[in-house]
C-alpha cells in the first residue's frame, strides 16, 4: 500500500485507567508513511508512584525496570516530535490521547494541533459484526503479523497494521461500489492501484466518527453539560443516572474523558466503572448528575 501522507500510530501503557490519578509508564510511537516506517520511538518512564500489581500482570512492566528512566516530562519532548511527523492514529483513541493530554497539562507544554484517528472506529466501519474491537482480538481476527501484545511499541505497531488493513478493506468498497455503479462488478479482490484517494486523513476522519483532539475539551451542549465538564476539567469521577435507548435506567459511576458526537447528539465518552470499561453516554440520556 503507497500513500503520500504521514500517520503516526502510538501507544502507552499507565498504572491504571484513570487519566490524572494514574500515571504513564510507557510511551511509543512509530510514524509510517504506506508501508514504509519513517521513525520508531520508544520509552520507559518513571511514573512516580507505585506500579500497581493488577497493572504489572497486564503490561509486564515492574517498578525495577522504571528505576532510573527519566520522568515523563523529560520524555515526552522526543515522543511529541516523533507525534508532529503525521496524523496521530491509536486505537481506542480517547484512552491514550486523555493520559497523554493530561502529562502535557501537567508539564506546562503546548499539545498537538489537529485530530486523533481512532482505529477502533475505523475497523467498526471497515469489518462490521466482529464479535470483539480489542487491539488483540482484531490483530487475531484479521491474522495481522504477531507484534506483541501490550508493551507500547508492539502495540503501537499492531495498531499501524490494522489501520492499513481497515484503509485497504474500505478503499476495496469504494472500489466495488464505484464499478457497481458503473455496470461493471467487480469479484471482490484488491483494488487496483494505491488507496491513495481514501488513505486521507480529512476522509478517515468522516469514517471514524468523532476524532479525539490533545486539545482542551470544548464545553457541549445540553442539560447536564456544565457539570460534566467541571468534571472533565477537575478530572474528577461523578454518579449519572441514565437512560439508554431501550429505555433502560442504570445509576453509573464515571470518569469523563472527552465530549464527541454521537448520532447528531451530544455525548460523553467516560471510564465507567459499572462495566469496567469505557463508554459513549448520550448527553439526552443523563437524567442527574451528581459528585
Amino acid at each position: 500500500m503507497s500513500s503520500r501522507q504521514t500517520f503516526v500510530a502510538f501507544d502507552v501503557e499507565t498504572t491504571g485507567l484513570l487519566p490524572g490519578v494514574d500515571r504513564i509508564v510507557e510511551l511509543a510511537a512509530v510514524a509510517f508513511q504506506g508501508d514504509a516506517i519513517l521513525a520508531s520511538h520508544q520509552q520507559l518512564v518513571d511514573p512516580g508512584i507505585p506500579m500497581p500489581f493488577e497493572a504489572s500482570q497486564v503490561n509486564g512492566i515492574q517498578d525495577d525496570m522504571l528505576r532510573g528512566c527519566p520522568p515523563v516530562r523529560e520524555a515526552l519532548p522526543e515522543f511529541l516530535r516523533v507525534m508532529s511527523l503525521g496524523t496521530p492514529v491509536a486505537h481506542n483513541a480517547p484512552f491514550d490521547v486523555a493520559f497523554v493530554a493530561r502529562e502535557i497539562e501537567r508539564a506546562g507544554g503546548v499539545p498537538p494541533v489537529g485530530p486523533v484517528l481512532d482505529t477502533r472506529r475505523l475497523a467498526r466501519r471497515a469489518f462490521p459484526g466482529r464479535f470483539a474491537y480489542g487491539l488483540q482480538a482484531l490483530a487475531s481476527d484479521l491474522r495481522l503479523p504477531s507484534c506483541g501484545a501490550h508493551r507500547a511499541l508492539a502495540d503501537a505497531h499492531t495498531c499501524r497494521l490494522l489501520f492499513q488493513a481497515c484503509v485497504r478493506e474500505l478503499a476495496r468498497r469504494q472500489c466495488v461500489d464505484r464499478d457497481v455503479e458503473g455496470g461493471r462488478a467487480m469479484d471482490g479482490g484488491s483494488p487496483p492501484g494505491p488507496a491513495d484517494a481514501i488513505e486521507t486523513a480529512e476522509f478517515l476522519a468522516t469514517l471514524s466518527g468523532p476524532a479525539s483532539s490533545f486539545g482542551p475539551p470544548a464545553l457541549a451542549p445540553g442539560r447536564h453539560a456544565e457539570a460534566i465538564q467541571e468534571a472533565l476539567g477537575a478530572r474528577q469521577t461523578v454518579e449519572i443516572d441514565y437512560v439508554n435507548a431501550c429505555g433502560a435506567h442504570t445509576t453509573r459511576r464515571i470518569y469523563p474523558l472527552s465530549f464527541q458526537k454521537q448520532g447528531g447528539s451530544m455525548a460523553v465518552h467516560a471510564f465507567c466503572f459499572l462495566r469496567n470499561e469505557t463508554r459513549t453516554f448520550r448527553l439526552d440520556g443523563i437524567q442527574d448528575v451528581r459528585p
